[in-house]
């Protein structure tokens, strides 16, 4: 609601990433209730800001860096220089961001992938079992193979999202494909890792079953594995 030069904005959001220590949040409001989507605004909104706090962070079972709570606006005021663009635009910033965000984020676990493969080409070659090395056997073999195929595919989709976000041009689909496509690669090849490792992929000495717990949180964060299908689905004219 705006109020002269300010804007009141009330209600509360779970599960925001740095919550507990962010000085700077971005949030989307819905300034008219009559135009659904296109009713919607979004704001710079500052730690110190009357109105504005946060829950205490939550525990995670994975990426324990990155600290993750409620934020809780209660009558908070907003001055109207902090809202980004005008009155219903929050809709294209979001969208436009989330491309970036599933680009350049989804980056990062093509990384840890790339880590793991060299890790497990490494074990299968100095592990011997019954008189040859273990990547020798087709069992694990194959699963470094697969490893490297879902790091090459992945590395093509985000490159073409990105290459299309660098030429201003909007990438729904092509994100959505690369956000699905990455996280969820990310989430066997952890799985294969550990399988590669044996016991030793069990023990949290080696870091495999630290990986595994922070890949699911990527079939859940900017939107789950479920929405990126729906779309995927959508963009067909489903």
């Amino acid at each position: 609601m705006r109020n002269g030069d300010r804007y009141v904005l009330n209600g509360s959001k779970m599960f925001i990433s740095n919550a507990p220590i962010a000085d700077i949040l971005l949030v989307f409001a819905r300034t008219d209730k009559t135009k659904g989507f296109s009713g919607i605004s979004a704001f710079i909104v500052e730690k110190g800001f009357r109105g504005f706090s946060v829950g205490k962070p939550l525990d995670k079972m994975g990426l324990k860096t990155a600290p993750i709570g409620e934020v809780i606006l209660q009558d908070c005021e907003v001055p109207v220089e902090n809202r980004l663009g005008k009155e219903g635009m929050a809709a294209a910033i979001f969208n436009s961001e989330m491309d970036w965000e599933r680009c350049c984020l989804f980056a990062t676990q093509l990384g840890t992938m790339e880590y793991q493969l060299e890790a497990c080409v490494k074990y299968a070659k100095e592990r011997f079992q019954f008189g040859k090395a273990i990547g020798k056997y087709q069992s694990i073999s194959h699963k470094i193979a697969d490893m490297k195929m879902r790091i090459e595919l992945g590395n093509l989709i985000l490159y073409k999202v990105a290459w299309m976000k660098a030429q201003g041009k909007k990438a729904p689909i092509e994100s959505a494909i690369a956000k699905l496509c990455v996280s969820e690669s990310y989430v066997k090849s952890c799985l294969d890792a550990i399988q590669i490792h044996g016991g030793y992929g069990y023990m949290t000495e080696f870091g495999l079953e630290k990986d595994l717990r922070d890949s699911i949180a990527g079939k859940i964060y900017s939107g789950t594995s479920e929405i990126q299908r729906n779309i995927i689905a959508s963009w067909l004219g489903l």
